[in-house]
């Protein structure tokens, strides 16, 4: 059941659970939650203006049942700003492919003072403010905003190689970040701190950093490694520029997979080592609905990772695809970012996407010049030379498969073959800061 307008709830409430009476200066905010089954509890919890916490709580789903909860609080209305977040580590599409028991994620609503504020019904990560007094967290003009979200709920982990499970203590350990603007082979750090897990702290950490605008960025995450171990930790992510998405993953910490994501308006010279590295820059966009031909696309609200198919390859062995960006869903209506510095490889390097129902648009850039000389080399399946002179390569496993069988692709099938092809559409179918502006407004201009 999908938690929209035409879903009617009416709950009674008695004893302590009932709706507060608020004062005259006071407004009701309500947070409603709707779910089919389901054993996660997904924490939410409301600041004001200041980042003081005025409300708290978790989904508290119960297992394979229909289920609603709803939390009400009177808050200040007057000059006032509040922001609402939720996370978790599952995104739900609504649509359940292995059936009744699938855990599915709860939908949600937000009132405040009697006006809806917000619906949804697949998210990961979900940030909204309201109130009457919420001004831009950024100068719209000639800053970005950076907006990140991680959610590690990991309050108990095993070092890795620990065998006696049941009696490992609980530690504190701490992912560390950095935001940089990037420039000609050098870098000035914007923002960075450090993010503390474990006992006592909360598994939603959310933060938003301005950074100036016109500029190339680089945000650095490292996993946790106190006494030297690195913990056996799952952690989820997701990083976004403007309305861009540029990641949304695991961050495995267990492999030492600490990583770089770069942002913005970057250029080969600025990010790259032109002698022997081109700028590789992916666009793209997702429709509005999702029409999976495979599927129920009724109910389904955001679009599966294993749906997208994107690779860039050469024969030299590098490789960038999908499940490096995003190995979650993708959500629908919404704009997603890749860049790369990827070495020259003459004819061996090759763009590749499944352009069917699950993408509305994209664009390929080399150096920051769009590639147009794309070929249709199978159903929906679109590839575009990134070499000099080079004729179409297509990876030995690409000619093999259908559209059909390449959408019902694993992602561990992607994985394991690293020339495995993925398809596509369409190409238009229609803790410590720190700060160093000066140094960073200079170079943000000479990017311009």
């Amino acid at each position: 059941i999908i938690f929209n307008e035409n879903v009617t709830v009416t709950a009674t409430g008695v004893g302590s659970c009932t709706t507060p009476i608020c004062k005259d200066t006071e407004a009701l905010l309500e947070a409603q939650f709707w779910a089919i089954g389901g054993t996660g509890n997904d924490p939410f919890l409301v600041e004001d203006k200041e980042g003081n916490i005025v409300l708290h709580g978790d989904t508290t789903l119960l297992d394979n049942k229909h289920f609603f909860n709803k939390t009400s609080v009177c808050l200040p209305k007057d000059n006032a700003c509040y922001t609402f977040l939720i996370g978790g580590d599952l995104q739900s599409d609504i649509f359940k492919p292995w059936g009744e028991y699938f855990p599915a994620q709860p939908s949600y609503s937000l009132f405040f003072d009697g006006k809806l504020m917000h619906r949804s019904d697949s998210w990961l990560f979900d940030s909204v403010r309201f109130g009457d007094s919420c001004k831009p967290l950024c100068n719209e003009e000639d800053e970005s905003l950076v907006e990140f979200f991680l959610y590690d709920d990991s309050q108990r982990f095993s070092l890795e190689n620990d065998e006696d499970v049941d009696n490992i203590p609980e530690v504190k350990y701490e992912y560390e970040w950095d935001l940089s603007i990037v420039n000609r082979s050098s870098s000035v750090s914007v923002s960075s701190g450090a993010v503390p897990q474990g006992p006592g702290f909360s598994p939603l950490v959310h933060k938003i950093m301005c950074i100036p605008k016109g500029g190339c960025s680089s945000f650095y995450i490292s996993v946790p490694n106190p006494n030297g171990e690195y913990l056996a930790l799952t952690p989820v992510y997701s990083l976004a520029m403007d309305n861009i998405n540029y990641r949304k993953v695991s961050l495995y910490s267990n492999h030492n997979q600490s990583q770089t994501t770069n942002m913005g308006s970057c250029t080969v010279s600025g990010l790259c080592d032109v002698q022997t590295q081109d700028l590789f820059h992916l666009e793209l966009r997702t429709p509005e609905k999702n029409e999976n031909p495979y599927g129920s696309s009724s109910l389904a609200q955001s679009i599966k990772n294993w749906n997208m198919h994107w690779i860039f390859w050469n024969h030299g062995g590098d490789i960038y695809y999908e499940h490096n960006y995003n190995d979650l869903n993708y959500d629908l209506n919404s704009s997603f970012g890749v860049i790369e510095c990827v070495p020259k490889g003459g004819c061996d390097s090759t763009f590749e996407i499944r352009a069917d129902w699950s993408v509305e648009s994209y664009a390929v850039k080399k150096n920051g010049v769009q590639l147009d000389d794309t070929k249709v080399t199978d159903v929906n399946l679109e590839t575009t030379p990134f070499g000099q002179n080079c004729s179409p390569s297509i990876p030995p496993t690409t000619s093999s498969l259908s559209g059909g069988a390449i959408a019902g692709i694993a992602i561990a099938c992607i994985v394991a073959g690293a020339a495995a092809v993925f398809g596509l559409y369409k190409r238009q179918k229609g803790g410590k800061e720190k700060e160093n502006d000066d140094e960073v407004k200079d170079m943000a201009e000479s990017q311009k």
